[in-house]
């Protein structure tokens, strides 16, 4: 699947908004509220894979805050990756799994 695709898919699954990294957690374009990784779960990623250049591959990561609001988080699989956004979704996979 191409990365519109996913964002398609997510947005039908009511994950309508998208989280920023910052330091210290994710800003929702929808709340404007910053969240910490503590008020985030990750529900579920899909990464796209198109075999020829790995500057094209990224994963969409779907997001729910602990107040219910849903969003997407995009990070390039990318040597120079977000170190916010890595820091984040580090956190968040640990939670899960624990």
């Amino acid at each position: 699947m191409t990365l519109a695709e996913l964002q398609e898919n997510a947005k039908e699954h009511g994950f309508e908004h998208h989280f920023m990294a910052e330091e210290g957690g994710a800003r929702s374009d929808g709340t404007g509220k910053l969240y910490t990784p503590d008020e985030l779960r990750l529900v579920h990623s899909n990464s796209t894979d198109h075999g020829t250049d790995p500057g094209d591959e990224a994963t969409l990561f779907m997001i729910e805050a602990n107040d219910g609001t849903k969003g997407v988080m995009i990070m390039a699989d990318a040597f120079h990756a977000d170190p916010h956004k890595a820091e984040i979704i580090d956190i968040l996979r640990r939670n899960r799994a624990a």
